[in-house]
């Protein structure tokens, strides 16, 4: 029996940064096989990964992100560091969220289908049952066919509207989110700039004073 267990994989800060380059260029999060083509592209002899190692540990930095988020929004006036490992895990949380709403929208337009398909069902039956409508008290039927499409044209008419409505909607969410991711991307590009070229003046300064000395 074979006892020997996997070994254990330590990510390193690079490690991390390089997997959420990875996950932004690939987006597994719509394309699950993306995940085993990642860990392939980030193994190494001796950091060897699969799928599920590379998904845990981006799940892993995820909600560490999110925690961190929440506790700068109850420390209002806090300023975050900004890096590029906060960045690519903003991204990511976009590419999460856009594949949540793809996911509900599907849902929903299931759920929809399904009922139009009851209503017709019931429809139809109540265009069958004979209905005592004539002077002669004589059992009489609407055409079940008729009956059918004229119920299917006024479905479509309100689908139609509700369509278009919420189309018009979502163009008006999408704007708005674009228009603040787009605004928190660029504030944080502004201050990693910010940071880089203080860093760069500091060991300018350093290798002026080690020169004079």
């Amino acid at each position: 029996m074979n006892t020997e267990r996997k070994k254990q994989i330590r990510f390193k800060s690079e490690d991390d940064i390089r997997l959420l380059r990875e996950i932004v260029a690939k987006n597994p999060i719509k394309d699950k096989s993306k995940w085993a083509e990642i860990a392939s592209t980030l193994s190494s002899p001796n950091f060897i990964l699969d799928a599920r190692r590379v998904r845990e540990r981006a799940n892993l930095l995820i909600e560490q992100h999110k925690r961190e988020n929440l506790e700068n929004l109850r420390r209002s006036g806090v300023d975050e560091e900004v890096t590029e490992k906060t960045t690519l895990l903003d991204e990511i949380l976009e590419l999460k969220d856009e594949e949540e709403r793809g996911k509900k929208e599907e849902k929903e337009k299931k759920e929809r289908s399904d009922n139009m398909g009851k209503e017709i069902r019931k429809r139809a039956l109540e265009c069958l049952t004979p209905k005592k409508d004539d002077e002669c008290g004589a059992p009489k039927r609407k055409n079940s066919q008729t009956c059918i499409v004229d119920y299917l044209k006024e479905k479509t008419e309100l689908e139609m509207k509700t369509k278009n409505d919420e189309m018009e909607f979502r163009k008006e969410q999408l704007k708005l989110e674009k228009a603040r991711f787009d605004l928190d991307r660029q504030e944080r590009m502004q201050r990693m700039e910010i940071e880089k070229q203080e860093k760069l003046a500091f060991i300018d300064l350093l290798k002026k004073l080690t020169k004079d000395k």
